[in-house]
């Protein structure tokens, strides 16, 4: 009897639950990636790119010794996310802010005792909107025409 009680008290609680932005990121044949945030004006990172390896050596001055490292570089999607006032008709603006990170090559450069020097050429594209996000309508956004990202507001 007395969880009846306890469940109504929660009833309103739940009923009155802060809203929250719905993304999903899609891109090419793999499944989409759903992310939720709350809709409070914080800015959010959603980081979808992959790592990858590459080879890097130099000539240390200060000891003359060769230095054989790996390193990393990311490509992929980059995405910030911040919910915006909500306007008087009640739609939800949200600006993205990120960039589409490519690889365009790896070429072998300087060889060393213990390895080769790899230079890695990549390629940047910035990108900027708000969108308006309308209630129970989903908004859609293509990104490079990779990328498809599709707002909520729950």
């Amino acid at each position: 009897m007395r969880w009846i009680g306890f469940t109504l008290c929660l009833l309103p609680l739940v009923a009155h639950a802060a809203p929250e932005l719905q993304v999903s990121v899609a891109s090419g044949s793999e499944v989409p990636q759903a992310f939720k945030y709350a809709i409070d004006g914080a800015k959010y990172d959603l980081d979808l790119r992959d790592s990858h390896r590459y080879q890097a050596a130099f000539k240390d001055t200060a000891t003359k010794r060769d230095v054989c490292r790996e390193g990393e570089y990311k490509t992929g999607l980059l995405l910030t996310l911040r919910s915006l006032p909500k306007t008087g008709d009640g739609v939800q603006p949200v600006e993205i802010i990120g960039q589409v990170s490519k690889l365009d090559g790896v070429i072998d450069g300087q060889r060393f005792s213990c390895g080769s020097n790899q230079v890695v050429k990549m390629s940047n594209q910035a990108f900027s909107d708000t969108v308006q996000v309308e209630p129970n309508r989903t908004k859609v956004v293509v990104i490079d025409g990779k990328y498809t990202v599709i707002l909520k507001v729950l």
